[in-house]
C-alpha cells in the first residue's frame, strides 16, 4: 500500500555509476557527448539518464559509454579492481577557479544552467570545463581527456568502459 501509484525505476550500473531515467523540465546539455537533451517527440528514443550519487546527466545513448569512475563513489576497490585500474586509469584532476561568464554558459557536469551575474561558475584553466561550485567535488577526475574519443575507440575494439577495470 505504501508504494501505490509509485513508478519502479530501474538502475543501470555502468563503471560503478548509478544511472536511472529521470524526466527533464528543460534542455539540459549531455556531460558525455555535449549535445542537449531534448525532449518532446523525440524522448524515447533519446531519454535521459541521472546519475544518483554524482548528479551527471547523459542521453540514454551515452551512458554506457563513460569511461571514469563515478567521483562520487567511496574508494572501495577489490585487489581485482586494483590489479585493473593499474592497467587503465584516468586521473587527471581538474584547476578549476571562480569565472564570471558574459554569455549564458551551461555547467559542464549536471548540464543545467550556471545562473547569476557575477562568479556564477568555476572554470578549470585548463580544459575550460564549466561547472556550479557544488558540482566541483563530483567532477571525474579526466582533465584534457577525449573521453568521446576513448569510447569510440573502445567501441570500435569491441569493448565496453565496464569491462576495462
Amino acid at each position: 500500500r505504501k508504494r501505490q501509484g509509485a513508478v519502479r525505476r530501474r538502475v543501470h550500473q555502468v563503471n560503478g555509476h548509478k544511472f536511472m531515467a529521470t524526466y527533464l523540465r528543460q534542455p539540459t546539455y549531455c556531460s558525455h557527448c555535449r549535445d542537449f537533451i531534448w525532449y518532446g517527440a523525440t524522448l524515447t528514443l533519446l531519454g535521459s539518464f541521472e546519475l544518483r550519487i554524482c548528479t551527471c546527466v547523459v542521453h540514454k545513448r551515452c551512458h554506457e559509454l563513460i569511461i571514469t569512475k563515478c567521483a562520487g563513489l567511496k574508494k572501495q576497490e577489490t585487489h581485482d579492481e586494483q590489479v585493473g585500474s593499474q592497467r587503465f586509469s584516468v586521473n587527471m584532476p581538474h584547476k578549476f577557479s571562480i569565472h564570471n561568464y558574459k554569455v549564458p554558459t551551461f555547467c559542464d557536469h549536471c548540464g543545467s544552467l550556471l545562473w547569476g551575474l557575477l562568479r556564477q561558475g568555476l572554470q578549470c584553466k585548463v580544459c575550460k570545463m564549466n561547472v556550479h561550485r557544488r558540482c566541483e567535488t563530483n567532477v571525474a577526475p579526466n582533465c584534457g581527456v577525449d573521453a568521446r574519443g576513448i569510447a569510440k575507440v573502445l567501441a570500435d575494439l569491441g569493448v565496453t568502459p565496464d569491462k576495462i577495470t
